[in-house]
This record gives C-alpha cells, sequence and structure tokens, in this order.
C-alpha cells in the first residue's frame, strides 16, 4: 500500500474548492480500489489528529493572518513530512510553499498542482482599490515567492489549465515537467433533472426566470457585483426574474442581498445543487480571475445542462461564445437583452446546452482520475 500525502488549505470537511477536488480523486481511488493509504494535512485552529472516511486527518493550528498564515503553516506542514515516510507527496496551490528547503527522501515522489497562480490573482484583487492599487504592488514579490518552491522541487507538475501553465511559464520559464490536465467532476451526480420537478422539490415558482450564483469566495473575485449588476437590468425588462444565491457571506456581501429580486440560499447541502442547477434557466460564472478553465462548479452546471454565462476575464477556455454558452464583459442593458433572446429561443438553447455537455463528458471522474493518478503514481 503506498502513502499518500495531500497538502492543501482546508478540512476534507469543507466540500468546495480544493478539498472538493481532492476528495474527488480519493473517491475515484476507492471506486478503482487503488491500493492507497491517504494523509491530509491542513491549517486549522487546532492542533489534533483524526480519521474521516478512511482518511488519516492532520490539523495544523496556524495563524489567522493572511500571507502569514500560510508560511506558519508551510513551516509545521515541513516538521511533519520530514519525519513521516511518505511515498507521494502531492501538495496543492500556495500550500506548496512546505517544500522550500524541504530534503526529498530516496525514492520520494512530488507532485504540485497549481489550481491558480497567485501573483496574477492578486493582482486583480487590488483593482478594487483603485489609484491606491500600487500601495500593495510592494507585496508582490510575497507572492512570487509563496509559490516558487514547488517549480524547483516537484518531480511533476499540474496545471488545471492552459492559462495556469502561461502565467507560471511567464513568471518562472518553461519547465519540461509540466502537464495541464483539467479539472473533472462525478457528472453522474449531475445528470439533469426535469425543471418542473426540481423547482417542485426545492419551492420555486415555475413561472419565474431564474439565474443562479453560486460561490464561497469573495464578491469581487467571483464576480457577485457583477451577478447582481446584470440581474438588475433583467429585472427591469422583466418583473419576473429572481437570482438565487448560494453561499455568499451574508455580512459581507449585505448590500447585494438586499435587492428585491435576489433568493438567498445561504450555505446548502451539496446534495441539493444538483436541484439548484436543474431548476434555474441559467448559471452565472462571472469571476474576474479563475485557475481551473472550467472551474468546478460550473462543470457541474453544465453537466446539469444548465446554461452558462460567462465572463470574459475568467478565460474557460473549453467553451465557445454563441455556441455552448455566452461570453459577456459587459454587465448591461444590452447584455441583458441578449440573455433573454436566447432563452426565448427554445431550439437554440437545447442546442448550446447540449454542446456544453458534451464537452463535460470529456472531464467525467472517470477520465479525469485516470490521467491524475497516471501522472501520481508514475
Amino acid at each position: 500500500m503506498k502513502k499518500i500525502c495531500f497538502i492543501s488549505g482546508s478540512s476534507p470537511e469543507f466540500l468546495g474548492g480544493i478539498s472538493l477536488y481532492q476528495i474527488n480523486l480519493i473517491n475515484y481511488s476507492k471506486q478503482k480500489k487503488l491500493d492507497l493509504d491517504f494523509t491530509w494535512i491542513y491549517p486549522g485552529e487546532r492542533n489534533r489528529k483524526y480519521e474521516l472516511r478512511g482518511i488519516h486527518c492532520i490539523e495544523i493550528k496556524s495563524l489567522k493572518y493572511p500571507f502569514l498564515k500560510e508560511f506558519d503553516f508551510a513551516r509545521k506542514a515541513r516538521k511533519i513530512i520530514d519525519r513521516e515516510d511518505f511515498e507521494i507527496i502531492n501538495t496543492h496551490a500556495n500550500w506548496g510553499y512546505c517544500l522550500k528547503s524541504y530534503a526529498k527522501k530516496k525514492g520520494q515522489r512530488i507532485v504540485h498542482t497549481y489550481h491558480g497562480v497567485t501573483l496574477p490573482y492578486m493582482k486583480i484583487q487590488f483593482e478594487r482599490f483603485g489609484i491606491f492599487k500600487y500601495l500593495f504592488y510592494p507585496l508582490l514579490p510575497l507572492f512570487y515567492n509563496l509559490e516558487e518552491p514547488p517549480i524547483k522541487r516537484a518531480n511533476k507538475i499540474i496545471c488545471v489549465s492552459e492559462k495556469v501553465k502561461k502565467d507560471l511559464e511567464k513568471l518562472y520559464g518553461k519547465k519540461k515537467n509540466m502537464d495541464i490536465i483539467r479539472t473533472g467532476i462525478d457528472t453522474n451526480n449531475f445528470e439533469k433533472i426535469l425543471k418542473e420537478k426540481a423547482r417542485k422539490i426545492l419551492n420555486l415558482d415555475i413561472n419565474k426566470i431564474c439565474g443562479l450564483y453560486s460561490g464561497r469566495g469573495g464578491y469581487w473575485n467571483k464576480g457577485l457585483d457583477r451577478a447582481i449588476k446584470l440581474s438588475k437590468e433583467i429585472y427591469k425588462i422583466n418583473k419576473n426574474y429572481r437570482l438565487i444565491i448560494i453561499g455568499a457571506d451574508k455580512k459581507k456581501c449585505k448590500k447585494y442581498l438586499s435587492n428585491n429580486f435576489v433568493l438567498y440560499k445561504g450555505l446548502i447541502d451539496r446534495n441539493e445543487l444538483p436541484k439548484y442547477y436543474s431548476a434555474v434557466n441559467f448559471f452565472f460564472s462571472l469571476s474576474r480571475y479563475e485557475g481551473g478553465a472550467p472551474t468546478l462548479a460550473l462543470s457541474e452546471a453544465v453537466a446539469s445542462e444548465c446554461l452558462a454565462i460567462l465572463s470574459k476575464d475568467s478565460k474557460q477556455e473549453i467553451f465557445e461564445n454563441g455556441k455552448d454558452c455566452l461570453m459577456i464583459n459587459q454587465y448591461n442593458k444590452e447584455t441583458a437583452q441578449q440573455i433573454l433572446k436566447v432563452l426565448k429561443n427554445k431550439k437554440e438553447l437545447n442546442k448550446m446546452k447540449k454542446l456544453a455537455k458534451n464537452k463535460i463528458k470529456e472531464l467525467s471522474l472517470e477520465k479525469w482520475g485516470k490521467n491524475y493518478f497516471e501522472v501520481l503514481l508514475r
């Protein structure tokens, strides 16, 4: 039995983002009965070891302050992997900093997965401060250094999209050991449910036009403000419109949630998500920056035959505007009219959704897991 260590930023109990990514990989390994033993190391509020669904979990008490937390966690995580005999270490995102000064053991394999690139991501975050963004630019070398160790230490680097690979090459130079493996999902969990049935289960008005925004991240990067701005324009044209919002922090996003066309659902059970994807008319993916192309949530929505409305700057790569999605960069009356026009043309709408779904079938858990473990276990 091979011992594999995942190192990332959140608990296996948090079913979103990178945690869900790793859970899906573990589920694949179980389905295929791979002889693997998983340890999961992550930063938290206390030091503890426990078992969860056959996973050895190690929570490390880390500083709460942004940026300092990553460096503090890295130092403590390095001590653990120093004394443990893991045959494979799979670090994720900027938590690969723990590889700095790490002495790889004989026969050990290190794989790092870049889910995005922190430096360009942070530059986009700074944009919301307008002219004051330049005050934060002296911090940029910190982000450069944070993600550099895996470039030097890993046997193999996995990029979740072409743009992640290009961003890495721009910063750190071209590397022969980089592979692109787009993120897959268990498509069996996201089969379409009849809209009437899904709405009845969720107690949603069958006669409403419904959009969906789902995101745990900040309103700026995930584009909640964009979804609200565009929804206001749709609502002006058609008062029968509602925007369902899932996951957004109620306190931080209060000013957006107060709009009378918003149906705020907060945090929901993941088992409920497929019903929402099938119940709504379209799904907003309006991020200013995403590593994944496509992202997990977008893939899930498209697998459920939900029309995808994407921001151009999220660069979802595999989709084509007007063919299998709507790709936009304006959040105004004209775009609102365009969306409503597409919804009225049922024949063209169904064609777009089918084409998009066929692309996601190529990113099924079966195919993605096979590709990922071929790299991990090579």
